[in-house]
């Protein structure tokens, strides 16, 4: 999907929908020729009222100016907030598609403009709606072209990044809804090489023979209970002579079967999901080689492997010594990712970093604490949570700040090896957490627990229920473009 910034006569043009969003309250004219006429006069028999996400569909009688209408109600202009607009912009997309338009013109009508916040956020609605999964025969196709009508200085740069980020999120969101015998460690890693070359991006991958060499033990001990190779892949984009430097981590598990300690088998099926992470971290990278933020170095970090019942497969009681030195008394082998990460966060050590942040479907206790609404941010470090914080405000992709105290430290030590991999059912996601602090030597570092966000996560116009919803790139993003 192409998103341009339009002139305003577009609206009146033949295309085949004209989009206006529209506010409560009095309106005395509207464009789209006669079709827009017709929809003023219905506004004013309170027909359509423009209340928030409510819809209404005019078709032309004759082949003059649009051949159909759409009005989206945004509410009272003082009211509508990013999110709604970014709602709008999937009703839209989503509509174009049942009417089969393949170009869209957007403005506003009433009260309703767009500022340089809201523009993007409707131009991110627009690219997540035309997500379609790869591997099936879509069953409509999105708009290929959408024009927008705003007066916001620079709007085509605004709408660049709209349609990075919704490009980034939806290669997250590709990657895992792709099944496990498909979107393999071999996958990821192709899959990131391929975005690394396209953006002129540093790219390593480590596999298992310079896993071993390296001595990381923690992503070796998953990997034994399967036959797909481990990767450790890295990508680098370096402005040069950056200022700041920041890491991103995602978890990679294509596949979690919770090996010996093996899961039920009741939506087993889910766990292809458990390398949301890595997705979200391969996406984001996309944006940031599309968009190239100014002074801030960004390098990502992936794990990836899938945890099977082997006949080598690492077991309960094990005790695995990770690339830190560190050693972990194995308690359950579905607590798999912090093994992994444990050698990922290590590695993210070595770039001194100002800060490292993980994305990872950890733990099935946050989607408990707290639901699908928002990721648990897991940070010791207040400046980097309020970072995140306001990003999550500015992004709609929200966070709730979990707590991180010493005794959830203290629950993971281990008789037999430096920490345990699990602490048992109470504070979960706080143990979890604590788990990964210490591979990262003091580093400011803020762990995202985005189990309950990933798939069928937030219910939103433009996430569908039951697929992947790409959570975390346009979160993270805006944090590093507003490192300052």
């Amino acid at each position: 999907m192409r998103l341009t910034a339009a002139k305003s006569n577009a609206l009146d043009s033949n295309v085949p929908l004209v989009v206006l969003l529209v506010t409560a309250g009095k309106t005395t004219s509207l464009p789209g020729g006669t079709l827009g006429e017709r929809a003023l006069a219905l506004m004013g028999r309170k027909v359509f009222e423009a209340g928030m996400r409510e819809t209404l569909v005019l078709h032309a009688e004759d082949r003059s100016g649009p051949r159909a209408l759409l009005l989206i109600g945004v509410g009272a202009a003082r009211e509508a907030t990013p999110d709604d607009f970014r709602r709008a912009g999937a009703i839209a997309i989503k509509e174009a598609a049942k009417l089969k338009a393949d170009k869209v013109i957007v403005g506003t009508g009433g009260k309703a403009a767009f500022s340089a916040e809201s523009l993007q956020a409707f131009g991110e609605g627009a690219v997540l709606a035309g997500y379609r999964y790869s591997q099936k025969k879509p069953t409509s196709a999105p708009a290929k072209s959408v024009g927008i009508v705003s007066d916001v200085k620079g709007a085509a740069s605004v709408l660049k990044t709209a349609m990075a980020l919704g490009e980034g999120a939806n290669i997250a969101r590709d990657l895992g809804d792709m099944p496990g015998n498909v979107a393999t460690p071999r996958h990821l890693k192709t899959r990131a090489q391929a975005i690394a070359k396209k953006g002129e991006l540093k790219f390593r991958a480590m596999d298992r023979k310079a896993l071993e060499k390296a001595g990381y033990g923690g992503i070796l001990a998953v990997n034994q209970g399967t036959s797909e190779m481990p990767y450790l892949v890295e990508m680098d984009y370096n402005p040069g002579k950056a200022k700041h430097t920041i890491c991103v981590v995602g978890k990679g598990l294509t596949f979690d079967s919770g090996g010996i300690s093996l899961k039920p088998s009741a939506k087993m099926e889910e766990m292809k999901y458990d390398m949301c992470g890595a997705g979200a971290t391969i996406g984001l990278m996309h944006a940031v080689a599309t968009l190239k933020p100014k002074n801030t170095r960004v390098i990502a970090i992936v794990g990836t492997t899938d945890n099977m019942p082997g006949p080598s497969a690492y077991k309960p009681g094990d005790v695995v010594k990770t690339g830190s030195g560190k050693t972990i008394e194995v308690i359950n082998t579905d607590a798999e990712g912090r093994v992994v990460l444990s050698d990922c966060l290590h590695h993210a050590t070595k770039h001194k970093p100002d800060a490292i942040v993980d994305m990872a479907t950890l733990t099935g206790a946050i989607l408990i604490a707290i639901g699908s609404e928002a990721a648990g941010l897991f940070c010791r470090d207040d400046k980097l949570a309020a970072r995140l914080q306001e990003s999550a405000e500015r992004t709609g992709e929200r966070l709730w700040r979990m707590p991180t105290y010493d005794v959830y430290t203290q629950a993971i030590k281990s008789k037999f090896g430096d920490i345990s991999n699990s602490a048992g059912r109470e504070g979960g996601s706080s143990t979890a957490a604590a788990f990964l602090f210490e591979f990262t030597n003091g580093i400011p570092h803020a762990h995202i627990d985005i189990a309950g966000t990933a798939w069928n996560g937030p219910k939103r116009d433009y996430n569908e229920d039951g697929w992947a919803t790409g959570y975390g790139v346009r979160l993270v993003y805006d944090m590093i473009a507003n490192w300052g």
